[in-house]
């Protein structure tokens, strides 16, 4: 079941430390996307996440912050949940004090890591998940088409 929400525009990080602000970002409708196969999710039985995007939102920045994004995941139980980087430089914490995560990219991958301390809180239509206690830290994502980052 969708949430309806779409992640737009990626967000092309530096090799080397460097601001969000002053990245390059994509065209509308790009974003950074996984979708993990049974073979992956088999080797990591403790991961939850099965699917996760996240993208820019030319519309949905906060004046407050380098970058603002909307980042979104599915896991293992079909559930979908939704969340928002608020981004000072590479650090971005979750809207709400829902935990921090950094970005950098790996080639072509954009490594979305996962402050081991804090977490990463997202919320569903009906609940809250925090993915401090899986096997969920770090996530190599993939330059995807708008389509790819629907929920």
């Amino acid at each position: 079941m969708g949430l309806g929400l779409t992640l737009a525009s990626a967000v092309i990080l530096a090799v080397t430390p460097v601001y969000a602000a002053e990245s390059a970002l994509g065209e509308p409708g790009d974003c950074f996307s996984r979708v993990y196969d049974a073979e992956h999710l088999k080797s990591h039985p403790d991961q939850r996440v099965e699917r996760f995007a996240i993208g820019y939102h030319p519309e949905f920045q906060d004046p407050n912050y380098d970058l603002t994004l909307l980042f979104g995941f599915r896991t293992r139980d079909g559930n979908d949940y939704v969340g928002v980087g608020l981004c000072e430089g590479n650090q971005c914490g979750v809207e709400g004090d829902g935990g921090m995560f950094s970005l950098s990219m790996q080639g072509e991958a954009l490594r979305l890591e996962i402050d081991p301390e804090r977490g990463m809180s997202a919320e569903s239509a009906v609940d809250f998940i925090n993915l401090a206690e899986s096997d969920d830290r770090v996530f190599l994502l993939y330059p995807a088409s708008a389509k790819a980052c629907r929920f």
